[in-house]
């Protein structure tokens, strides 16, 4: 299993590594829309106690002005977060289609002959349109939604720890039943 993943990490390190800027984008938008989406409760949360507290409107209007900007800011990056996710993605897989391409020109005769075009042109086009969108919606979604994980865990560490520790033995027990079914599947 680890040279699995060593496998696929050459094989993304070989046609992402022309992109590490794109890659560093991509980081930085998913790490800002997760921050961001960690920060809205706590601003609701601002709002409900100075509602309770009797607070002047104005302030209640400034946190709801507030509310909503950091979720209009998050939006927007979680629309750039998937646009550069969808662009990478295309932009990796491209050369691998060059690279595939490539090695089927070099194929002897016999091959061509046992295969058609249009199987070709599907083996390599049809299944690196495959890859090309599971790689931008794992990137987007898996590894967002795994950030928004360790990022509530930590907020909630910091609201109590009693708390945060009951939370993240759940999560942890969790991933190991997830991991032990996976075997079985």
């Amino acid at each position: 299993m680890k040279h699995a993943f060593r496998r696929y990490g050459d094989l993304l390190g070989r046609y992402l590594g022309p992109y590490r800027g794109r890659t560093v984008v991509l980081a930085l938008l998913l790490f800002g829309a997760t921050g961001l989406q960690l920060a809205n409760p706590q601003f609701l949360r601002t709002f409900i106690d100075a509602a309770q507290a009797g607070q002047p409107t104005r302030v209640l209007v400034v946190t709801a002005l507030v509310y909503l900007g950091v979720a209009l800011v998050r939006r927007a990056l979680a629309i750039g977060a998937a646009y550069v996710g969808n662009d990478l993605g295309w932009r990796a897989t491209n050369a691998l289609r060059q690279d595939l391409a490539a090695h089927c020109l070099s194929l002897d005769l016999p091959f061509h002959k046992s295969h058609t075009p249009g199987q070709l042109i599907e083996r390599i086009d049809g299944d690196v349109l495959a890859m090309a969108n599971f790689f931008s919606q794992f990137v987007v979604r898996i590894i967002g939604s795994a950030l928004l994980l360790v990022g509530i865990l930590i907020v909630l560490f910091i609201e109590d720890w009693r708390i945060g520790l009951s939370l993240t033995a759940f999560a942890l027990l969790s991933l190991a039943v997830l991991a032990r079914l996976r075997e079985h599947a």
